[in-house]
């Protein structure tokens, strides 16, 4: 998921700043305009604007002005790029859009700027990621309250079929966790190995983001389709503060394994790529 816009964060810096490069002369004007907006040079921006350049002229990889503005934290230029005209929805050739670049990167005000032109919410990747997903993982609270007010589905999941909670789960953000329950998350979605947010932030070791699952309601009992729960991987990784807060809150030590519900790892590894 993450790879995406590291990916193109890391392309550019090495084009135009590590390396010193400059656009070639014969590039097209639509590269001139997306290294401005990655530099975030309004002037440059609206000369070009001026000279009619396409505001949605796509790189090889669909990338447009408005995604690398967005996702550096560029607001000038985004807002330039939107009084052209900038195609608030468009998406890379991943299905990735400016708002899942700018909520991923922690750009609140850009978050904003974008949802107040028409950036659709809701709208997923090819792996069905979505901005509030990209939030979620990131750790970014005030964008995740943001997306949710505006309408952000909070049960919608990925090819996976990990939603938000699960992401925050697994980053340990726990006040993300906690919104995301408060407005409606399912605290016990399970994803295609049967792993809840629970399960995860125990096995990583997270004891906050324990805490917070098991007051807000979630099934301490609840196993993966391996059979295992949550107390028994956090004992198999060692963490024993996680495993004394399970075993207070009434977590079942004595469960056996089963392989009655033991998914064959090829099947496992298509159903979680989404085939």
């Amino acid at each position: 998921m993450k790879k995406s816009y590291l990916s193109m964060l890391i392309l550019f810096i090495a084009s135009f700043t590590l390396l010193g490069i400059t656009v070639p002369a014969s590039a097209d004007s639509g590269t001139d305009l997306r290294s401005a907006a990655f530099e975030g040079l309004t002037r440059q921006a609206k000369t070009l604007l001026a000279e009619k350049v396409d505001v949605n002229a796509r790189s090889a990889d669909g990338e447009t002005a408005l995604m690398i503005a967005s996702l550096m934290g560029h607001t000038k230029v985004v807002n330039i790029l939107l009084a052209n005209g900038a195609d608030v929805n468009i998406k890379n050739s991943k299905g990735g859009t400016a708002l899942m670049a700018a909520s991923f990167a922690g750009q609140a005000d850009i978050v904003d700027l974008l949802i107040d032109h028409g950036a659709d919410v809701n709208a997923i990747n090819y792996k069905k990621e979505s901005a509030l997903m990209e939030a979620s993982f990131a750790g970014h609270a005030d964008i995740v309250k943001s997306l949710i007010k505006s309408g952000a589905n909070v049960n919608s999941s990925d090819v996976k079929k990990e939603t938000a909670l699960i992401y925050a789960a697994k980053s340990c953000h726990s006040d993300i966790v906690q919104t995301l329950i408060k407005n409606g998350a399912d605290v016990d979605t399970k994803n295609c190995l049967g792993v809840t947010a629970l399960i995860y932030a125990s096995l990583k070791g997270y004891t906050d983001t324990v805490n917070v699952l098991l007051a807000q309601g979630a099934d301490i009992s609840v196993k993966d389709f391996h059979g295992r729960n949550a107390v028994m991987l956090a004992s198999a990784r060692g963490n024993d503060d996680t495993v004394d807060m399970l075993l207070a809150n009434g977590a079942d030590f004595s469960v056996e394994k089963t392989s009655a519900k033991t998914t064959d790892p090829m099947v496992a590894s298509l159903v979680c790529d989404g085939h």
